[in-house]
């Protein structure tokens, strides 16, 4: 049960951290920030909405889509949470809408197989019935990554992909100076344009985005977040989807 008292707490982070950081910018608590950008006028505090969480008893995923990014065994070593988030899942898996694992696998990039990343799970405490109702899809890795590593900032890279998508340009490297020029008019983003246009290196958009195309009412976790977590927000942000995230089951 939520109190009087703890609705004031809540009341307080929303407008001082979310109408604040719109108004006036980021406010400075302990020098400590981590930061999501969803999309330019909505940057939170993942220590915030996790504290909102927690103090409102909201269930994160009760009708949702969660979506799990590359929680697998190749990572383990950068991930403090499976055990409790395996509680989770099993305790949670009967009020979401669905559960989809997105991994880095055997067919993309020569890592795990589908039926031994289902036995880690299995072995790790997962329930059969969930691992059973749930989806898994090899969705592969670096399809952004250039213009990621280049420092193009993630808005930058989902409008561009958005344009490819509008314009069924798949690779970078096709796209021609009539192409760019509309970007620029659009956009006004001349750095990914100075930086792909006579490239060897490219952007690419991956089956991912088909597949994501029917998703909605979207919970991310998993990571890395500035890696393949960072791609998958990208897709949806090209594709204009909205999604949260759950900020304790991030690496």
């Amino acid at each position: 049960m939520v109190s009087g008292i703890d609705w004031i707490i809540i009341v307080w982070f929303l407008f001082y951290k979310i109408i604040g950081t719109m108004l006036f910018g980021p406010p400075i608590i302990g020098g400590f920030f981590i930061f999501i950008n969803m999309r330019k006028d909505k940057v939170l505090l993942f220590e915030d909405i996790q504290r909102i969480q927690e103090i409102s008893d909201v269930n994160p995923v009760a009708g949702k889509s969660l979506i799990v990014v590359d929680i697998q065994p190749e990572y383990s070593s950068y991930i403090n949470f499976v055990p409790s988030f395996i509680n989770f899942l099993n305790e949670n898996y009967g009020n979401m809408k669905s559960l989809t694992f997105l991994y880095n696998g055997n067919d993309t990039l020569g890592m795990i197989t589908e039926s031994d990343y289902k036995m880690w799970w299995l072995e790790n405490g997962l329930d059969e019935e969930v691992i059973d109702g749930s989806y898994f899809y090899d969705k592969g890795y670096a399809f952004f990554r250039y213009c990621i590593d280049s420092s193009i900032d993630d808005d930058v890279i989902s409008n561009l992909v958005r344009m490819m998508m509008e314009k069924g340009v798949n690779d970078s490297r096709e796209l021609d100076e009539g192409f760019w020029d509309d970007y620029i008019e659009r956009y006004g983003d001349n750095d990914v344009r100075e930086l792909l246009e006579y490239a060897d290196d490219c952007i690419s958009i991956p089956d991912l985005v088909d597949y994501l195309s029917n998703y909605s009412d979207i919970v991310l976790c998993g990571g890395g977040i500035n890696e393949c977590l960072k791609e998958v927000e990208i897709a949806l942000n090209a594709m204009d989807k909205k999604y949260s995230t759950i900020p304790k089951y991030l690496y």
